[in-house]
């Protein structure tokens, strides 16, 4: 071979060499780029997540403060379409829009009075707290969902929440829930939030989408009333309920229909309505009535540079006027 041969030939190996190191710096390149540019996006994200939990922090307290405003204007007498009530108030920011929206979440069913019930049946509570048990069953029969046997469903909410092992008629201990495919065990606390329900023997998902409007489970176990110049149709079986089931689901909507502009001034005012003087006194259960709300909800949605956060947080209105905000949960 000439000497021309073997320097073409040497020349060839360099410039594949060459280019073989130019294409490995070029990938190398790239994997520098997007990693930088990940890096940049992640921390544009973490600084975005982080401003978007100052903002919840301060739409808390901006609603706090609301809701005062509301209760010492009003006296806590809340009403449906009420200026400021159920109206999502929306705030523009720089990169996005903050809306927060309160509704009265004083119309419900607190499944945590049950904790009560399951104390008087071990005989530790008054004989008031047992006829919690008969308010639960009675509003799961007037809610008219197919396939429910109330009094089961309700042994085992009790039995999820009290702290022996004995279940109640048709209940659920933790030998129930130990030979499921994925076993676990009861809380034997009041449950955190209404979703817990889908732990619960017989409480299938769609059941509780059907229930949501009637139940709720809030912190305190004292005696809750509803307010019923807020009472929607879909929460009028809980009129039914404070009439002892003596006022049909439908008749409480024919009531809840001839609700005034501005709501009724009292109870009582609402009791003269010829559909409830009729209904005799001992099952009028007025006691369970009110205008006034004593938890107001508050949805908080923000949408910023691309992040977007729900969350809710659950008011307790004091009888001084004062809110407390006593549960907060994401839920997007």
């Amino acid at each position: 071979m000439s000497a021309s041969n073997e320097h073409h030939k040497e020349a060839g190996v360099a410039l594949v060499t060459v280019l073989m190191i130019v294409a490995s710096m070029t990938i190398v390149a790239v994997m520098i780029s997007s990693a930088v540019l990940a890096s940049t996006n992640r921390a544009k994200t973490l600084d975005a997540s982080a401003q978007a939990d100052w903002f919840v922090a301060g739409a808390d307290q901006f609603a706090a403060l609301a809701i005062e405003d509301l209760v010492a204007t009003s006296g806590a007498r809340l009403f449906d379409g009420m200026p400021g009530l159920s109206q999502a108030m929306n705030f523009d920011l720089e990169g996005g829009v903050i809306s927060i929206t309160g509704t009265d979440a004083t119309n419900c069913f607190n499944v945590n009075r049950l904790r009560d019930a399951g104390r008087a049946a071990a005989g530790d509570a008054s004989e008031v707290a047992t006829s919690v048990r008969d308010d639960f069953e009675m509003l799961l029969d007037l809610a008219g969902l197919e396939g429910l046997n109330p009094e089961t469903m309700t042994s085992a909410v009790i039995d999820w929440m009290d702290p022996d092992q004995s279940p109640g008629l048709g209940g659920a201990e933790d030998s129930y829930y130990a030979g499921l495919p994925l076993p676990y065990r009861t809380s034997g606390q009041p449950l955190a939030s209404l979703s817990e329900l889908r732990a619960i023997r017989y409480f299938e998902p769609d059941l509780i989408d059907a229930l949501d409007p009637l139940l709720c489970a809030y912190p305190s176990e004292e005696n809750q009333v509803f307010n019923i110049n807020t009472l929607t149709e879909q929460e009028a079986p809980l009129l039914s309920l404070a009439m002892s089931g003596a006022l049909t689901v439908e008749a409480a909507r024919d009531v809840l229909f001839q609700r005034p502009p501005g709501g009724w001034e009292s109870v009582s005012t609402m009791m003269e309505l010829p559909e409830l003087a009729q209904i005799s006194p001992e099952l009028r259960r007025a006691d369970m009535l009110s205008v006034e709300a004593s938890h107001i909800g508050v949805r908080t949605v923000i949408e910023y540079r691309g992040l977007r956060r729900i969350y809710d947080v659950l008011f307790s209105v004091e009888e001084n006027g004062s809110v407390t905000a006593i549960r907060r949960e994401r839920k997007g």
